[in-house]
């Protein structure tokens, strides 16, 4: 039975993919920016929330879904909240290890809620 994903909320095509980049494990400053320029976000409950958007290192479309698996604290004013975001295109990536998804790439993106 394959993987349940979050549905692409992107709305675009993917790129050409006729020379895919490789995979390599790998982040950079940009990645964050570039990443949100675009995103969408779909808060799911209060405890997770789902980002769609574009791979910075390989153009492709990828939805991530995070949760926060932690005890709820009391909601006081601003929150920040930074987020792990790693690749999950479905692009195959030469050199990609079996059971791997993306491009290899990561990132954090920081989401704020009031």
């Amino acid at each position: 039975m394959p993987e349940e994903r979050p549905p692409d909320l992107t709305g675009r095509e993917e790129p050409d993919t006729s020379a895919p980049v490789p995979y390599h494990e790998t982040t950079e400053e940009r990645y964050a920016g570039e990443y949100t320029t675009g995103l969408r976000i779909l808060s799911v409950d209060d405890e997770s929330v789902v980002l769609s958007g574009r791979c910075p290192r390989c153009g492709c479309a990828c939805t991530y879904l995070y949760t926060h698996r932690s005890f709820r604290r009391p909601r006081r004013g601003l929150r920040e909240q930074r987020i792990p975001v790693i690749c999950t295109c479905s692009t195959d990536h030469p050199g990609r290890p079996d059971g791997e998804e993306g491009c290899g790439a990561y990132w954090n993106v920081l989401l704020e809620q009031v």
